[in-house]
């Protein structure tokens, strides 16, 4: 479906966007507006990560932009994120996209509108930063709601019950963070591969540049949070688990002198001058008891029984 955003005749200026073209039909659109073969080629490919080429005086993008219609457990590129090509020539501007997303229909409204009330359309580079910039937006919510996550995680992390569901909730939170992190540094090279048309246009190229770079900031700091709050759990693991070797070992301490005199005494030989002895039963109770007595007041002394 091809439909005609913004336009206008003097001066000469169209924004053509095309949603979920056929093979056919993008091919036809490329001849007549004299596109690149390869660059079609890859506007039609789902899969592929940000780029930039230019081809004479067209310039050619493609921007990942997040899917709010994604799931919760999604993680891959493909399920977080959707591919919106990008043609730029004088006067043209052809957006290609597999289905109507909110970010793109909002940025045409807000042009639309403006258009109308100012009576201009706007440079066709402030367009496409402006485009740029709202694929970068639309990784604000997933990283604040990756955020949101990790503050609840550490509430969690000291807790012993559902130790398992929140090592998957932190492994699930990491890896949707780093291919946010991946889209933001390849929009961010996309951006630094461009140039403002003019002086005049230089601090929409700024701010484009400053919006990406912030929130490749933030999903870099979120990946250090996750990551501490993982070795954080592992450690805390590794803890307990040391805590409950240390119980079995004092346990341990306590019976192994006990059970080597009950070994000593249990062998049943005919010849044991203890078995004939009338206080035998009774003494060995003795050594026993003293025996533990003295492991405790040894184990209380050197501070291991706290």
């Amino acid at each position: 479906m091809q439909r005609t955003v913004l336009a206008s005749v003097d001066p000469p200026f169209e924004w053509l966007d095309v949603v979920n073209p056929g093979r056919g039909e993008l091919e036809d659109l490329a001849r007549r507006r004299g596109l690149h073969a390869t660059a079609v080629q890859d506007s039609l490919d789902p899969e592929h990560l940000p780029k930039f080429e230019r081809y004479g005086t067209t310039t050619f993008l493609i921007l990942r932009a997040f899917d709010e219609s994604s799931a919760a457990e999604a993680v891959t590129v493909q399920e977080m994120t959707r591919k919106v090509a990008v043609f730029l020539e004088p006067g043209l501007f052809l957006t290609i996209h597999r289905k109507d997303q909110p970010y793109l229909q909002a940025l045409a409204t807000r042009h639309a509108e403006a258009s109308v009330s100012e009576g201009r359309r706007p440079a066709v580079s402030v367009l496409l930063l402006d485009l740029v910039n709202a694929v970068v937006g639309t990784y604000a919510r997933p990283l604040e709601e990756a955020d949101t996550a990790l503050g609840r995680a550490e509430d969690r992390v000291f807790s012993s019950e559902g130790m398992q569901r929140l090592l998957r909730d932190l492994y699930t939170v990491k890896r949707r963070v780093t291919t946010i992190k991946r889209m933001l540094w390849y929009t961010l090279t996309v951006l630094n591969q461009l140039k403002p048309s003019s002086e005049e246009h230089a601090p929409y190229f700024q701010d484009a540049k400053e919006n990406a770079e912030s929130w490749y900031v933030y999903a870099d700091e979120l990946l250090e949070q996750t990551d501490s709050l993982l070795q954080l759990q592992f450690a805390s693991a590794s803890h307990r688990t040391n805590e409950v070797i240390r119980v079995l070992t004092i346990f341990s301490a306590f019976f192994l002198p006990l059970t080597f005199l009950v070994g000593i005494y249990g062998m049943n030989f005919r010849f044991m001058p203890e078995l004939e002895h009338r206080w035998g039963y009774p003494a060995i109770w003795g050594v026993m008891v003293a025996v533990t007595l003295a492991i405790f007041a040894w184990f209380r002394r050197r501070g291991w029984l706290r």
